[in-house]
């Protein structure tokens, strides 16, 4: 695993309290998670990544994950999911949309897999935006999109990857999920809707009576009153799975993308947000380790780093002279097998607090 999504996965798999809710103050959504009443674990996750405006091929995208049930480890599998999807989002920025979110949800199920053998899976939803506005779906599973907003009906846009959905049969197994194998089939379509709200939901969620859903969704005039109001009817049912949404307005996204001058990745989960840039040197470490041999796609990569990084200012000690490049104050090796290992700078900060703290990581 390249050591940029070790830190990502890390991040969102770090114990969180039972009920926490995160709202960003400069792109309007709201991700929010509930443990519920009677599981011991939460098992979904929910993130948000923008790659930032000076990347390759600027992308939002939020996604929800739901461990499977009966399966091994369905927290650590849902983790590996969005982790793996999101860098493989990053890594193929130089494709299309749809080909860079069929790339990312073809490398989750190939890493889920080889970690699992079949035995672990999670679902995956997510929505993508690029910078020429272009919305798409991506699912497997169960979790599902919905959208709905004042005066419009509420629509749901997904349909379950289970035996009664899928094949009318009887029963919620699953018949897609990330972690499968080689015949999974991720569905990827076009997200034409323009205005309203969007919301992503896990079965925690969207398990509350049909009707009941609607109503709530459909009196809701905020993404706070719609997120604080289902997860507080999900605990008045009787909260017997976790319940996760992501909530978003549709209309506002593009122009609250085009204002934000936030630089290097930005990643939110429901507990806060990380800042974090895609060093080279990470790239240089991660090759050596696995006798990687520079290429035209490495060079790509490096070339990503150089839009976040400022290179160093010219001096004039002459053209034939080589420029010394900063020097690190610690530097930090927690593998052997890595000749130079560096760690991520990152800003870890609590939406509550309404603010950055910066950390080191160094």
């Amino acid at each position: 695993m390249h050591p940029f999504q070790e830190n990502i996965q890390a991040w969102i798999s770090r114990r969180l309290a039972d009920r926490t809710s995160s709202q960003s103050l400069e792109i309007p959504f709201v991700l929010s998670s509930d443990i519920g009443l009677v599981r011991k674990e939460n098992q979904d996750r929910v993130a948000a990544l923008y790659t930032g405006k000076k990347s390759i091929n600027p992308l939002f995208a939020i996604a929800v994950a739901d461990g499977m049930g009966g399966m091994r480890d369905g927290g650590k599998c849902s983790s590996l999911a969005i982790s793996s999807f999101f860098y493989s989002l990053i890594q193929h920025r130089n494709l299309g949309i749809k080909e860079r979110a069929y790339e990312a949800v073809k490398a989750s199920n190939k890493q889920v897999f080889d970690t699992y053998r079949g035995d672990g899976g999670s679902t995956l939803t997510a929505v993508l935006l690029d910078s020429q506005g272009t919305k798409i779906i991506v699912h497997l599973g169960d979790t599902r999109v919905y959208t709905f907003g004042a005066g419009k009906k509420v629509e749901r846009h997904t349909t379950d990857d289970s035996l009664v959905e899928a094949v009318g049969g009887s029963g919620r197994e699953l018949l897609q999920f990330v972690g499968m194998g080689d015949s999974m089939q991720p569905k990827i379509t076009d997200f034409f809707c323009q205005e309203g709200f969007c919301a992503i939901t896990t079965d925690g969620i969207h398990g509350i009576e049909e009707k009941t859903l609607s109503r709530i969704l459909e009196n809701s005039s905020s993404l706070n009153d719609a997120s604080e109001r289902l997860n507080s009817v999900a605990m008045w049912c009787g909260g017997n799975d976790n319940s996760t949404s992501a909530i978003f307005d549709i209309a506002g996204m593009p122009p609250s993308l085009a204002r934000y001058e936030g630089s290097g990745i930005r990643l939110w989960d429901a507990a806060g947000d990380l800042t974090t840039l895609w060093l080279r040197e990470e790239d240089q470490a991660f090759n050596a380790k696995n006798a990687q041999v520079p290429n035209e796609t490495n060079e790509a990569k490096n070339n990503f780093s150089s839009q976040l990084i400022p290179s160093k200012p010219p001096t004039n000690e002459g053209a034939t002279k080589k420029s010394k490049p900063p020097v690190r104050k610690s530097r930090k090796k927690k593998n052997e097998n890595y000749p130079e290992e560096v760690q991520l700078d990152i800003e870890i900060g609590s939406s509550a607090e309404q603010g950055d703290v910066g950390v080191d990581s160094k």
